[in-house]
């Protein structure tokens, strides 16, 4: 089936899904015209995919489906007049004119987790005109790891710098749980394009102005997604105390891996994450969500207090108690999981929705 997308192919969290969307319509015996959003940056292993797919722009059916990948202000443009959808990430419980109007304006909705679709119903979108569609994880890069090295207990954090992810929770935590004397690590890859040279030392400080400040090693941006897979193949523990989430995709690698994490018990993840599977940090209530620079209390987040401090500290001692008892096993639980969620599935679940 002849098929028109409209989608970023990067590195980040859309470009990550719209790499996956046109390499696995491809693969599934479609014809995918590419139309990118922005610069494309794909791995060498998907670069003639990704060539093949824009050259068919050049002479596409204007009748096949369209899909658009974008924030949810960004939906409505279409390409040809066959039926077209719109697939979004967000984060937070309100939607505001703009988007409501961009949506509203879709012939088919696409959002990766009944979390989201529970949002867009309390915002007056019909649940009939919304299709879930969860994301996958590329086992061939996020395989699983079925083995704890020795050493420190090492606890990774992915997820740029942005008080949504809650660097500032993690760092006070970390501080909290565990002495100089304790021999832990605390990785993180943080880099973002979108914060300046100044946000990113001001960040750090919230880390390395600490007496821990041995203990944590802060990464540069990393390439390709294979070298993320890399990193946290080495760690032994997950740690995400984020605010809310549209997917988290670090997280559900982490899973895929097997490897052990804690997370919070809101927003999208909630789609895979378990107490099987996870060590979840539960939350009692809603906040206004502000952050200074992205959020201005449009919608609401998870709010963390002294109660979510204190389960995070727990969850963090409880890892490396295990490790250093030597009991710390491969999550089996969170690898079964993650198998149920490919991206086969996900195309699948679009092209169904909008033949």
């Amino acid at each position: 089936m002849a098929f028109n997308l409209a989608a970023p192919i990067n590195s980040l969290g859309y470009g990550v899904v719209g790499l996956n969307v046109a390499v696995e319509l491809e693969r599934l015996g479609h014809s995918p015209a590419l139309w990118p959003i922005g610069e494309i940056e794909a791995p060498e292993e998907h670069l003639d995919a990704i060539a093949r797919a824009v050259a068919r722009s050049e002479a596409f059916d204007p009748r096949a489906p369209s899909l658009r990948i974008s924030y949810a202000s960004n939906l409505a443009e279409r390409v040809g007049r066959g039926p077209h959808g719109g697939l979004s990430v967000f984060e937070l419980d309100r939607m505001n004119p703009a988007e409501l109007s961009q949506l509203n304006a879709l012939d088919a909705v696409f959002v990766a987790s009944g979390w989201a679709k529970r949002v867009l119903a309390e915002n007056g979108i019909a649940e009939a005109r919304v299709t879930v569609t969860p994301f996958g994880v590329d086992r061939d890069i996020f395989g699983f790891v079925d083995r704890v090295e020795p050493g420190p207990t090492v606890f990774l954090n992915v997820g740029k710098w942005e008080m949504r992810k809650g660097h500032d929770v993690l760092a006070e935590a970390f501080g909290k749980a565990f002495t100089p004397a304790d021999d832990v690590r605390l990785q993180l890859v943080p880099a973002s394009p979108f914060s300046s040279e100044e946000e990113s030392r001001q960040w750090e400080g919230v880390y390395l102005d600490t007496p821990l400040s041995g203990k944590v090693r802060i990464f540069g941006r990393l390439p390709t997604q294979r070298d993320v897979a890399a990193v946290m193949a080495r760690a032994d523990c997950g740690v995400f105390p984020y605010r809310a989430e549209g997917w988290n995709l670090d997280l559900a690698e982490m899973l895929a891996m097997g490897k052990n994490v804690i997370a919070t018990d809101y927003s999208a993840p909630t789609e895979y994450l378990s107490a099987d599977n996870a060590r979840l940090i539960a939350i009692d209530r809603l906040e206004d969500a502000v952050d200074g620079k992205w959020f201005h209390g449009q919608g609401q987040w998870a709010e963390f207090g002294d109660a979510q401090i204190d389960q995070l500290v727990e969850h963090l001692r409880a890892v490396h108690r295990l490790k250093r008892a030597g009991e710390l096993r491969p999550n089996l639980a969170g690898r079964d999981t993650m198998a149920r969620f490919s991206w086969e599935a996900t195309v699948r679940r679009l092209t169904g929705a909008l033949r």
